[in-house]
Formats: structure tokens, sequence, C-alpha cells
């Protein structure tokens, strides 16, 4: 009974010693395979951390291959700015439309040879062919709008302009003038023959049916006050505004209108430019006046030569 009894008891025994064996050799293993996947992650974050500092070297490396170094960057940076700031707006300045930016003025002769191609457009009055469909759609307009608009005066050739002048000259001498002070107060109002828009057919004046006078009796019309916010819809803007005298060197005229194209004409009922500012400001930093004129030469088939001497 007693050796039954130890045997079974060596038996119990034996089978506790496997089982903390097995348990033992368990927790050593799954120690071991914990170790190696730590050590795994470890070598893997430092080879990424190598990884990304090697890329960053090649990085730099290409760029200076590709570019240069980041100052040389900086540089063609800075050259293509420059570059874009040597080309015009195309929302300020439309180089299509620079036969109708030629600039005519006491300082600025038409250029010598200048012959606009004209058709009539209303009252029996002439305009440049390129702009007709343009002012008879304002005129059209303003009459919808329940005004009604005449063009009073439009392309004059040049002997007529010098006759208009040396009429108004004359009025002034009748008046008690000398030649000299009413030539210089008939230039006030009436272009020096040679530095008329009208004889280049690109501006009108326009009154109504109920007032042709080309004075400041225009001044409070309705229909000047509807073209003065509408014309640049059309390419028209008030030629000679209210308070730009000093840089038209003409006086307000309420009633004359010149074709500019829309861009130009938006661009400077939105700024309050007269021509000779918007010029300044956003063509001749890229296109220079003589261009503009041998431009508009060449659209009419003339060959430029230069200025007219306007008429003293």
């Amino acid at each position: 009974m007693r050796n039954r009894g130890f045997e079974k008891l060596l038996k119990v025994t034996l089978l506790v010693g496997i089982i903390l064996a097995c348990i033992l050799g368990s927790y050593r293993l799954v120690s071991a395979v914990m170790d190696r996947m730590d050590a795994s992650k470890h070598a893997d974050s430092t080879e990424t951390a190598g990884s990304s500092t090697v890329q960053s070297g090649e990085g730099d490396v290409n760029a200076s291959v590709a570019g240069g170094n980041p100052s040389s960057n900086l540089i063609k940076t800075s050259a293509v700015a420059d570059s874009a700031k040597n080309e015009p707006d195309t929302s300020k300045y439309n180089v299509s439309d620079n036969w109708s930016l030629i600039l005519i003025n006491v300082d600025h002769p038409y250029p010598e040879g200048y012959l606009p191609n004209v058709t009539t457009v209303d009252n029996g009055q002439q305009t440049d062919v390129r702009c007709a469909s343009e002012l008879t759609q304002m005129l059209a307009d303003c009459r919808s709008a329940g005004y009604d608009p005449l063009v009073i005066s439009g392309y004059r050739n040049h002997d007529e302009q010098i006759l208009d002048f040396n009429s108004m000259t004359q009025m002034y001498v009748s008046a008690g003038y000398s030649e000299e002070d009413a030539r210089a107060k008939t230039a006030e109002s009436v272009a020096i023959p040679g530095t008329s828009e009208h004889e280049a057919a690109l501006s009108v004046d326009i009154g109504s049916e109920h007032n042709t006078a080309v004075d400041s009796s225009q001044d409070n019309e309705a229909v000047q006050e509807w073209l003065h916010n509408n014309c640049w819809k059309y390419g028209y803007v008030l030629r000679y505004p209210e308070g730009k005298e000093d840089v038209t060197k003409i006086i307000y005229e309420s009633w004359h209108y010149r074709y500019v194209g829309v861009t130009a004409a938006k661009v400077m009922y939105d700024e309050n430019l007269c021509l000779e500012e918007y010029l300044a400001k956003y063509v001749e930093p890229f296109t220079s006046l003589e261009e503009l004129d041998r431009q508009a030469m060449e659209t009419l088939g003339l060959t430029y030569t230069g200025q007219t001497a306007a008429e003293a």
C-alpha cells in the first residue's frame, strides 16, 4: 500500500514538474520572440531615418543640378517676375486696338499723310469705318433709352479744320482781342489744324435734336448724362473731361466723344483718366507714341514718315 502511495505521489510530482517546465519554456520562447520584434522595429526606424536623410541629400543635389543654389533659384524667380512686369496687362491695354489709341493733341500732331477711311453714320456726318458700328449702336441705344442724340460734327479734313479755326479766331478779333490773343483763345476750344481729332475721324461732337449748339449749353442736357455714363461700353470716352484741362490743354467739352476701344474706354471711365493719362500709365511703358502712330498708319495702308507740322 505504501509503495503504491509513493508511486502515485512520484507520478504527480513528475507531472507537475513537466507542466512547470513547459510553462517556463513557453515564457522564454515568447520573450525571445518579443525581443526580436522590438529589435526589428528599431532597425526599421533607423533605416527609415537614414533613407530620409539620403533622400534629403539627393533632393539638395538634384536642386543644385537643376537650378543651382537657393539664391540662384531666387534670382531666376525674380527674373520671371520682372519679365511678367514687362508685358502689358491685357485687361488694361489691348494691343490689337492700337490704331484707336493714337494721340492727337497740341503737343502731338497726327502723322503726316494720315488719311482715314470714313463712312457716313448720322445726320450726314462721317467717322472712321472701324468704329462706325459702335457709334451707330451707341446712338441707337441712347434713343431706345428715351433720348434724342444727334451727331453735330464728325470727320473734318485739314482744310475744313483750318476754316473752323480761322472763323473762330476772327470772331474773337471782332470782339476786341488781338490776333495773337484771339488765336490763343480759339485754341482752348478749337484744335489747331493738324492737332484735331476730328481730322483723324475718331471723334464726334454729339448734341441732341433740340440742341445742336456746340457750347456749354450741352453741359446739363440729359442726353449728355446718358452718354457720359454709357459711352465707354461702346469704346468711346468723353475726350475733354472737366478737371483735366491742364492735361488736355482743351476746355471741358461735354459734347466731344472719342473712340479708343472698349478696353481702354473702361479703364479710363473706371479710373477717371483722360487719354493722355491713360497712355502714360498703361501704354507708354510698352509702346511709344511714335509706334502708335506707325501702327495706326499701317492699318490704313499708309507709310509712316513722321509727324506733320501743326498750323501755327
